[in-house]
């Protein structure tokens, strides 16, 4: 039988490839990390003297979360640290954590506000429902992974490796677990390179990509199932990916028609390389614990975990746009030049203005 798959080309629908493996600081595995933890950033006792008084000086001032605004949080003794993480962990590697924040010293209230006010410092915190919460509560709400419009941070299950719809997602550790919950990180530009070496001929449809389901949040400009976002984006000199699988299947489900034979394989393929040991590197997040990824070069997941009744897991989760953290391609981030939206403002709030109304950044070159 003839072969489904055609042999990969520079460009399609004048749509650039990369066609050689990218070896940077990007393309890690697991064994990268091997008895490192280059990936961690320890507060030093300054940076947590300087912390305590800029959040009892935000209560002095009568700041909560939901009026804590760029400028309130100053920081001028962890700036650098902010800043080298990004330029780094972030931009370079993909992922990185800052550990030693005391998460006990400080209500659940102070601890939201002040990783909000981080937020502010590293970049812009974006809305991340349709109700416009300014933080994501990571805690089960005893709900099925499976069905449709459930979002699964909202479970115990086990969630496979995607990434979310902003330039960076952060995590503060409230709580974990009583057991299970690991948290775990993969490069997609790793995963590009083995695509590369392995199967080639899946290109056409991972640059063509897949729709989304926009799990019942979409505004009155946007439709409920997206066009075809690509898995992997090449805008020189930056490597992208975006991959959700669920919301790849939900949508294909809603639209009543099924992934052909040879999306299903390619799909498959990508879910089987997100397994590999060799390529996965896992960490327990602990309380205290701010683990921060781009979504553009790193697909994260997380482990099933049993609850502790007396203290439920509670993670606070940040999504965050940064200025120039990589050259994107509009398709890769849905970008809609008639509202302005594009995945990198979050999930827009019903009430919230078109994004065309606020300030963006745009580069040469047809990329956002």
């Amino acid at each position: 039988m003839p072969h489904p798959f055609t042999p990969p080309s520079a460009s399609s629908a004048g749509q650039p490839r990369r066609l050689t493996p990218l070896n940077d600081e990007s393309s890690w595995t697991a064994k990268t990390f091997s008895g490192s933890t280059d990936w961690i950033r320890v507060l030093e006792p300054h940076h947590i003297e300087e912390i305590d008084a800029a959040i009892r000086q935000l209560a002095e001032r009568g700041i909560t979360l939901d009026t804590v605004r760029a400028g309130d949080l100053r920081l001028p003794r962890l700036q650098p640290l902010l800043q080298e993480f990004l330029d780094f962990d972030i931009s370079k590697r993909g992922f990185g954590m800052i550990r030693g924040f005391p998460v006990r010293r400080y209500t659940v209230e102070q601890c939201a506000m002040f990783f909000w006010a981080l937020g502010t410092c590293m970049g812009k915190p974006v809305s991340q429902n349709a109700n416009g919460d300014r933080l994501g509560a990571v805690r089960s709400k005893g709900l099925d992974f499976h069905a449709l419009n459930v979002r699964g941070y909202q479970t115990t299950a086990r969630l496979p490796f995607h990434c979310d719809p902003s330039d960076v997602v952060g995590l503060l550790c409230i709580n974990k677990g009583k057991s299970g919950g690991l948290s775990s990180v993969i490069s997609g530009i790793s995963m590009y390179n083995r695509v590369l070496t392995e199967h080639p001929e899946y290109l056409d449809l991972l640059y063509r990509g897949f729709r989304y389901d926009r799990r019942g949040e979409e505004t009155f400009y946007q439709k409920s199932i997206s066009d075809p976002v690509p898995v992997f984006s090449y805008t020189e000199p930056d490597l992208s990916i975006r991959y959700v699988r669920q919301s790849m299947e939900t949508a294909q489900r809603k639209l009543g028609q099924p992934f052909t034979p040879q999306e299903r394989e390619v799909l498959d393929y990508m879910e089987e390389l997100s397994r590999r040991e060799s390529l996965v590197y896992s960490m327990m997040l602990e309380p205290g614990d701010m683990q921060f990824c781009n979504n553009y070069t790193v697909l994260h997941s997380r482990t099933a975990y049993e609850e502790d009744a007396e203290h439920p897991r509670h993670l606070m989760r940040l999504w965050i746009k940064v200025p120039g953290v990589r050259k994107l391609a509009p398709d890769l981030i849905e970008y809609d030049p008639a509202s302005g939206w594009s995945r990198r403002e979050g999930i827009p709030a019903r009430d919230a203005p078109m994004p065309k109304d606020q300030p963006d950044e745009l580069v040469a070159g047809g990329t956002v």
